[in-house]
């Protein structure tokens, strides 16, 4: 596995656990006493986080490290190139129109 690979899987694991939590980046950042940019490259896969911020963002989001460091078979099989693309249009949009583009995405994906 690549380093960028795993900064993807790592991010992607991060965004998961926060939307679980129905918390905000600027909420998730300031409970971990990180920067909300920061945070968001880090959920972008930008970013290798240290083990003490991994562990301040484990800690804010009440998870333990072996769950943010466990990845899903599923992500082996990801569009690199697809996700990149989608990732930056999204990084361009306030949350609430982020959410809106995961529904678009998610009924599509149902037809």
């Amino acid at each position: 596995m690549t380093r960028e690979l795993l900064n993807k899987k790592l991010g992607n694991n991060i965004r998961k656990f926060r939307l679980s939590a129905d918390i905000s980046q600027e909420a998730l950042a300031k409970k971990a006493g990180l920067y909300p940019a920061y945070l968001g490259r880090l959920e972008r896969g930008e970013k290798c986080p240290t083990i003490d911020t991994l562990y301040k963002i484990c800690k804010a989001l009440g998870i333990s490290m072996s769950d943010v460091l466990t990845f899903d078979k599923s992500m082996y099989d990801l569009n690199t190139e697809a996700l990149s693309r989608i990732e930056h249009v999204l990084d361009r949009l306030e949350e609430p129109q982020q959410i809106k583009v995961a529904e678009i995405v998610e009924h599509i994906a149902e037809i």
